[in-house]
């Protein structure tokens, strides 16, 4: 059993993506071809289950997972632990139910913004320990965070994408730019050259997007990184379509982030 600290400050990744044509991206904000030349990344088309902050989130219990009101008896203990929160049982899913973990998701009725992130859904990790802070061995509150559900781009690091405010969608062109801000410790500098469009899917109505973000060797501090211009081909002018981040789930429609 794990003895670490209360943890804060989770991100979650999930992508649920519609089959249609796929096309290799741009990278580091040229249009087309893939890093190297290499073929661009796939993304399972289920992908059957999502991370949050590195947390495995299954795919079918976000949908048709036991909720908490249907624990067992000694795992529905876990609820009255030492600092849990009150909750309504029904509106969170149970991911581990066990003697000594219970772990619960839920969705957030509305979600929350963190520097661009729109974090949509809360985990709670309660676990028995020795010592619990009101004294003796017990149920004990052990994580607690909000996240987004992002997809396991198999390497890539996530990024938070947005549409380029000084370049807006023009209906009348296949090209769209972008601005992809990296989530992972960069030192303040911009991911230039290391974007890659995991997958493209254009659909009647919407275009979705899947974005990585090939992360830096070493060790680096935490700034706040700044946006890294990206610009994307499509097969045929935009139109009317909406523009869609696939990486997080639920899928979001982009939208431009002004200061």
């Amino acid at each position: 059993m794990r003895r670490s600290r209360l943890m804060q400050g989770w991100t979650i990744g999930l992508v649920a993506l519609v089959a249609g044509c796929a096309q290799a991206g741009a990278v580091g904000g040229a249009v087309g071809g893939a890093v190297g030349g290499a073929p661009a990344h796939k993304t399972p088309s289920d992908p059957g289950e999502y991370l949050c902050q590195g947390t495995p989130v299954p795919a079918d219990v976000l949908t048709d997972g036991l909720t908490a009101d249907e624990l067992g008896d000694e795992a529905a203990a876990a609820l009255d632990g030492a600092s849990i929160p009150d909750i309504e049982p029904e509106q969170w899913r149970v991911l581990t139910e066990s003697s000594t973990q219970v772990y619960l998701i839920r969705e957030l009725p509305e979600p929350r913004d963190n520097a661009g992130e729109q974090r949509t859904h809360e985990l709670m990790g309660i676990e028995w320990v020795d010592e619990t802070e009101e004294g003796g061995a017990g149920w004990q509150l052990w994580q607690s965070s909000d996240c987004a559900l992002r997809a396991d781009l198999d390497g890539l690091g996530d990024a938070i994408v947005s549409l380029d405010p000084d370049n807006p969608p023009d209906p009348a062109s296949s090209q769209v730019h972008l601005l992809v801000t990296e989530t992972a410790c960069a030192g303040g500098e911009p991911a230039e050259g290391r974007v890659t469009l995991e997958r493209l899917v254009e659909l009647e109505d919407s275009v979705e997007l899947v974005i990585g973000v090939q992360g830096q060797s070493g060790d680096h501090t935490c700034p706040s990184n700044p946006p890294t211009p990206f610009t994307i081909e499509l097969d045929e002018p935009l139109g009317n379509r909406t523009l869609v981040d696939a990486a997080v789930y639920p899928t979001q429609p982009l939208s431009a982030v002004t200061e």
